[in-house]
């Protein structure tokens, strides 16, 4: 693993300076285009031109970057992209808020310019507007995931279902954060019904008994009844995606913040139950919590960041220590095992988390550094510095 002979004694300050470190690394390599996945052993990037489904999460960080350390250079890039995802992003994906809310909401808590609390409400607009008012899920969409054809199914090949009929278990966190934002900026309850309307359907189709989680559910585009439900990146459909697990936690621990619903704690205990007891000792799990290879398949820090991302920030009450331990044990193993230190001896830059898996089934970018892993490790830092 990644920093297993770096100090355990690494503390959330000194993990945010070395992602700061990163964003320089990166800002000086990428040359206007947006980080993607990054190769494990020399740190190059593989570059996207207007961000794809995740350019929200290079303008966030480099928001925390600018926040951090008050460098111009910062503050210009993020400007700069941020005119590049907006004008080029297609409103039609699940993908669209979560952007907008990264771009727009979080660049407005930084710098209280209005222009990016208008570029937030138009994300939760436009997610209120996509949401499918039979299915009560804000659908995939039509956005091309970018990465090579061989490598990557999307919806519609194959004879798969199309986007515009297809849910995803990663949705209930894309969609809700910027609904609620929008909602406390505005009173407008449109947002917070469509936010709990999603979140509702959520418990009925993605989480199963066991605490385990499912992909996708496609519906029909008519009645918005569920047609199906089925496992795209896991090994099976009878198996489990690790990273869906970690946007479930996520997304659930956010329904919980919002609404205080017990209906939300109790789905996001057995979700965090189901992933603590089928990841290994430091609570990074493998691409597919039940793959019949593991432990000889990779692991996943994206699903790590994501979970500890979502448990750290929930609500101090007894009922949430223990969601809130475990996020803590997340953290520590991100910063202890995975994140590159400085070294001179090591030829790949520092403040890289590594071994997040993209694509597990396809084998793609599969012990990579990912831009999404970064930013939900580095938002959470951030997060316990400031605290």
């Amino acid at each position: 693993m990644a920093g297993t002979h770096d100090s355990n004694e690494r503390t959330a300050s000194d993990g945010l300076s070395l992602l700061v470190e990163r964003v320089w690394s990166t800002l000086e390599e990428i040359d206007d285009r947006f980080p993607y996945v990054a190769d494990p052993d020399t740190g190059e990037w593989t570059v996207t031109a207007d961000g794809n489904w995740c350019g929200g999460h290079w303008i966030g960080m480099l928001w925390l970057a600018a926040d951090r350390t008050g460098e111009t250079q910062f503050t210009r890039a993020a400007r700069r992209y941020t005119e590049q995802m907006t004008s080029r992003l297609p409103s039609d994906n699940m993908f669209y808020g979560m952007n907008h809310q990264y771009a727009g909401f979080r660049a407005y808590d930084i710098t209280g310019d209005e222009s990016h609390r208008e570029l937030g409400l138009r994300g939760a607009d436009r997610t209120v507007d996509y949401f499918h008012e039979g299915a009560r899920q804000v659908p995939l969409g039509t956005l091309a995931i970018e990465a090579p054809a061989e490598n990557f199914r999307g919806p519609d090949d194959e004879g798969g279902p199309s986007g515009d009929r297809l849910g995803a278990v990663d949705a209930l966190y894309t969609a809700i954060p910027v609904l609620w934002r929008a909602y406390r900026e505005t009173g407008e309850p449109r947002y917070r019904d469509v936010a709990v309307s999603h979140a509702d359907r959520f418990l009925d189709w993605y989480v199963r008994p066991d605490g385990s989680t499912w992909h996708h559910a496609e519906f029909d585009p008519d009645t918005g009844a569920l047609v199906r439900q089925y496992n795209e990146l896991a090994y099976s459909d009878d198996t489990c995606w690790a990273r869906g697990q970690g946007w479930a936690i996520a997304g659930l621990a956010r329904a919980y913040r919002e609404t205080g619903a017990r209906r939300y704690r109790r789905a996001l205990e057995r979700v965090v139950g189901y992933y603590v007891d089928n990841s290994p000792e430091d609570l990074v799990p493998h691409w597919d919590f039940e793959h019949p290879d593991k432990p000889a398949i990779e692991r996943d820090t994206s699903a790590a960041a994501l979970a500890a991302y979502g448990l750290t920030r929930l609500p101090d009450e007894a009922e949430t220590e223990a969601l809130v331990e475990t996020g803590e044990s997340i953290l520590e193993s991100l910063l202890t095992r995975y994140l590159t230190p400085r070294s001179d001896d090591d030829a790949r830059p520092a403040g890289m988390v590594l071994e997040s898996c993209y694509n597990g089934p396809a084998g793609y970018a599969t012990k990579h550094e990912h831009v999404w892993t970064d930013y939900y490790t580095m938002y959470t830092l951030a997060q316990r510095v400031e605290a």
